[in-house]
């Protein structure tokens, strides 16, 4: 009977040093730079950003839909798994359109692996700077004033 219980302890202690073994953490992501700024750029134009990360834990990844703040983001994933010791880039767009003023967006991202006890590693990515209003928005802040 110590014997029978001697195994199962045992199995159970192997188990959980396995499943702690492939555990991810959010250390081993690491990026570039999680802000940038971009300069003063004219409403309408279409800024693009890259972030580049390291991703250095065991097992592959991938990263869940992400979370933006407005319709206005896009977000470009890499392409299939984040494999272990890679090096990769998320592009993020950002359409200026009917936006003016200082800017800034965060995006969620959430990286996952395949095993049923993965947790999920959340980081944050933001960009800002300042949007300069065209004439035409202008023009029709300057008409909107006059009606009043």
């Amino acid at each position: 009977m110590k014997s029978y219980l001697f195994k199962i302890n045992l199995s159970l202690l192997l188990i959980s040093v396995a499943s702690f073994s492939f555990a991810q953490t959010s250390d081993d992501i690491i990026f570039e730079k999680t802000t940038q700024k971009f300069m003063r750029v004219d409403e309408g134009h279409l800024v693009t950003l890259n972030y580049t990360f390291k991703y250095s834990g065991e097992p592959d990844l991938s990263i869940t839909t992400p979370t933006v703040d407005c319709s206005c983001t896009t977000v470009i994933l890499p392409e299939g798994k984040i494999k272990s010791n890679s090096t990769q880039s998320i592009t993020i767009k950002f359409d200026t359109k009917d936006k003016i003023g200082y800017q800034e967006r965060v995006v969620i991202l959430q990286f996952v692996s395949d095993y049923m006890d993965s947790r999920l590693i959340e980081k944050k990515i933001t960009f800002k700077g300042f949007v300069k209003a065209s004439k035409a928005t202008k023009k029709a802040y300057k008409m909107s004033k006059k009606k009043k």
